[in-house]
């Protein structure tokens, strides 16, 4: 099981920290091959830097999501000795607190170009490649959020764009099945991640009140999650494709 993800080239999106990095460290471990990306330079080739010292297979590249050219130069740089991608972790978003009646357009537009456009772009960018070889595995990182539709307290933008993440991964299934790719979605829960430190500190009572609400009593660990990243990559997940996968303590019962 050590070594369920031998031959898997994978590419992980917002990769420098909290999740993303998480989702690197345990792809690697397995076995994997790894391109992370992230705009956050420093912190990102300091986690390359780290694993490649272990003997992993990891490399750091800079990639805003949003943006069209990135990915196209990103893709293309893979070492050719790995081969092209064959799992997408599109893990990279952004959060905005502003509820329904105060969000500017401006960040509206920011969050969606990030958490939803970002996705888009990534699956174009790695579908030649995996469509060529017949096989691969796409995971979209949406939200318990997305299901439950946030809190009373805000962050509509966030919780659209997630929830459309749900439907780009449907579709995409639906659209790509034939041609041996699978795409699917994991939502996570409340997971202690760089953001929800953050949070606790600026609005102790919120968080506090949700955490509350979680039938484990508990945020998640990063690499809770990224366990059940790793599953979808491999191919003990052969079978499965247009899932959303839960992971949220049981949060999505209250």
């Amino acid at each position: 099981m050590v070594n369920r993800l031998e031959g898997k080239v994978a590419l992980v999106t917002g990769a420098a920290q909290g999740q993303g990095a998480a989702h690197t460290d345990l792809l690697a471990r397995q076995g994997a091959r790894v391109i992370a990306t992230d705009v956050l330079d420093e912190q990102g080739e300091a986690l390359a830097e780290q694993l490649d010292a272990e003997g992993l297979q990891v490399v750091y590249r800079h990639l805003d999501v949003a943006s069209e050219k990135d990915w196209a130069s990103v893709v293309a740089g893979v070492d050719p000795s790995w081969g092209p991608v064959n799992v997408l972790v599109n893990n990279a978003g952004i959060s905005s607190p502003a509820a329904v009646a105060d969000v500017s357009l401006d960040e509206w537009n920011r969050v969606v170009a990030i958490n939803q456009t970002g996705i888009l772009l990534g699956m174009q960018a790695v579908i030649p490649g995996m469509m060529e070889r017949g096989s691969g595995s796409i995971i979209n990182v949406a939200s318990s959020w997305a299901h439950r539709g946030g809190t009373e307290n805000g962050f509509i933008a966030y919780v659209a764009t997630k929830a459309a993440v749900l439907g780009i991964t449907r579709n995409a299934a639906m659209n790509l099945g034939r041609h041996g790719i699978r795409v699917n979605s994991v939502s996570p829960g409340y997971v202690r991640t760089p953001q929800v430190e953050y949070a606790e500190k600026t609005e102790p009572d919120r968080v506090a009140n949700d955490v509350a609400k979680i039938p484990m009593r508990r945020m998640a660990r990063p690499a809770e999650i990224a366990k059940t990243i790793a599953f979808l990559a491999s191919d003990e997940s052969s079978y499965t494709t247009g899932v959303d996968m839960l992971v949220d303590g049981g949060l999505n019962l209250t």
